[in-house]
């Protein structure tokens, strides 16, 4: 099978040829031109051969000219305000036209961070106590900035990629969930990110859940075919998740155990994520690979797909 044919049968759940399998990591590309972006991209594509490129994306989301944090709620409504063009947006749109030319039987995966953690990502965790404080004014902020997504993953649509790739923060009990509560979780995360996947209908839409403790539960109604997680950081079981929804699992290394793991460990982590999903699910990481992390670990991460030679 073509490389973006075995991810989109995989997918799906209609049988692959074997498991498509990819990895990423960080590249620090947050001031790289889409050329040098999609470069690195390509290259860590072909030097490993995977079967799809998570394309990411570190641009921001740019906020008014000399904000760089929320200090008082009355800002939250200056960046809602001017929540308008961005141009980080055409950055990225011109990474992944590249990657799409360059590598065409590949499947290519935008990644697009949940409108809240966006909005994090740009001004800090600090800006989590004013949203309590104000939650008129963070409505109005999460809705604009979530209407600007809608229309960049429209955009990212008429580009050619094969799936979005949305990380979602706050369904967990660890530091990167800020703390928040379920109620919380259901008011400012989860309806704004049902309306980035809507607006990805038609083609492969992942949720990646981050962080530790997750409760699935809050992802429950998430229009979206596959769910990545880190089973380092969950007594989620792959088999019982599948059978309870349907979710293609997308999983396979530990992203943080790996970085010292000989080939033999990685093989052994990826040949019990196939038994116990019985070969229906996308071999990943479990998130995003240390930068640091060895070829042969990689290596071993992609030779665990192909068929064992005979010695006969």
């Amino acid at each position: 099978m073509k490389q973006s044919e075995r991810f989109a049968a995989a997918a799906a759940g209609t049988g692959a040829d074997r498991p498509p399998v990819g990895a990423w990591i960080h590249f620090g590309s947050a001031l790289w031109s889409a050329e040098h972006a999609a470069a690195a991209h390509l290259r860590f594509y072909a030097e490993y051969d995977w079967d799809y490129i998570k394309v990411m994306n570190d641009y921001r989301f740019a906020v008014p000219a000399g904000l760089t944090e929320i200090t008082e709620p009355g800002q939250l409504a200056r960046v809602g305000a001017e929540a308008v063009a961005h141009p980080e947006f055409d950055v990225q749109l011109d990474v992944l036209r590249r990657i799409r030319t360059a590598a065409p039987d590949a499947a290519v995966i935008d990644t697009v961070f949940s409108p809240l953690q966006t909005v994090v990502r740009s001004l800090g965790d600090s800006v989590i106590p004013h949203l309590r404080e104000s939650p008129e004014l963070a409505h109005q902020l999460l809705d604009a900035v979530t209407s600007r997504l809608e229309e960049y993953v429209a955009r990212s649509g008429e580009v050619g990629v094969d799936g979005l790739f949305l990380a979602v923060t706050g369904a967990a009990t660890d530091a990167s969930s800020w703390g928040l509560s379920p109620a919380e979780f259901s008011a400012w995360v989860a309806p704004y990110d049902r309306r980035v996947l809507r607006a990805a209908a038609g083609v492969t839409r992942i949720i990646h859940a981050h962080g530790d403790g997750l409760n699935p539960g809050l992802l429950a109604d998430y229009p979206a075919e596959v769910l990545s997680w880190s089973p380092a950081a969950s007594d989620l079981a792959v088999g019982e998740l599948y059978a309870g929804t349907g979710r293609v699992p997308m999983l396979g290394l530990d992203e943080v155990s790996s970085l010292y793991w000989p080939p033999s460990r990685v093989r052994q982590s990826v040949f019990a994520a196939r038994a116990e999903a019985e070969d229906r699910l996308i071999l990943a990481p479990g998130c995003t690979l240390h930068s640091d992390t060895p070829p042969a670990v990689l290596r071993a991460l992609r030779a665990s797909v192909e068929p064992v030679p005979s010695l006969v």
